[in-house]
């Protein structure tokens, strides 16, 4: 048995060879940052402090959640409380064409002729409904061209971050490939104020790619029409221009290869 020093060894566990066991003791303490500092707690303590957290960070996630919801929410009513009163309007504009259109039948001079006091009354009606209703189309026309303007910002605003996110997946991309796109989707019957609406930069991706196909494959087709073409002179002087060369059109080639047959027979 192997001696055991009694002051280092102490009273730790021996193993049968003789040989100290190494025992691993579980830690203390842990450490824990808090406002930029670190701290040495108690292990006791880790699991509730690791539960506190879990907890803030659940509320604080569910506390996100709710003020979206609710700037969702204040969002949705006021669009309905603005699309109800655009719409009470457009009623209220309907109503008062209804009742103009009723004194287009009036004969204001006989009218006039019969009851000259009833006659005025009428006419004043007539001409307080006209300002009002003046004053209604107006606000319905400005309401409409708010809408219009919005509707173009929104629109602007999507089609700045779809080419902001095309920019990213597609290499190469820029206004000159985005404008060849809008040629290439016009061949095929798309208008430009159809692509103009088209934010969705995966409808995009795909056209990228349609074109891109397009491309390699007229590449192809005209290497390989450059590869049937004439590579030699068949006949004639070097430098002369009665030789057949490559570039010539079909039927001057052949009148040429025509001629310089008759000239060796």
């Amino acid at each position: 048995m192997a001696y055991q020093d009694p002051i280092t060894a102490g009273d730790a566990p021996v193993r049968p060879d003789g040989e100290l066991e190494v025992v691993e003791t579980a830690p203390e303490t842990f450490e824990l940052e808090l406002d930029g500092e670190v701290h040495a707690l108690p292990i006791g303590l880790k699991g509730a402090f690791l539960r506190h957290a879990d907890y803030t960070r659940k509320t604080q996630e569910l506390a996100d959640g709710r003020r979206a919801l609710e700037t969702e929410r204040e969002a949705f009513v006021r669009e309905m409380a603005k699309g109800r009163a655009e719409g009470q309007h457009r009623r209220q504009l309907a109503a008062l064409d209804d009742q103009l259109a009723a004194f287009e039948a009036v004969d204001w001079e006989a009218y006039a002729a019969e009851d000259a006091r009833s006659a005025q009354a009428l006419w004043a009606r007539f001409q307080t409904l006209s300002a009002a209703r003046g004053d209604l189309a107006e606000a319905v026309a400005r309401a409409d061209e708010r809408e219009t303007l919005e509707a173009a910002q929104a629109a602007a605003q999507a089609m700045a971050e779809t080419g902001a996110r095309l920019r990213e997946e597609i290499d190469g991309w820029s206004p000159e490939v985005a404008a060849r796109l809008v040629e290439y989707g016009e061949a095929f019957g798309v208008t430009r104020e159809e692509l103009a609406r088209m934010a969705d930069p995966r409808l995009w991706k795909l056209l990228h790619k349609a074109w891109r196909a397009d491309e390699a494959a007229r590449g192809e087709a005209g290497a390989q029409a450059r590869s049937l073409q004439p590579a030699v002179v068949l006949g004639g002087g070097a430098g002369g221009g009665g030789g057949v060369r490559d570039e010539l059109a079909t039927r001057e080639w052949m009148r040429r290869r025509n001629a310089q047959a008759a000239k060796g027979s």
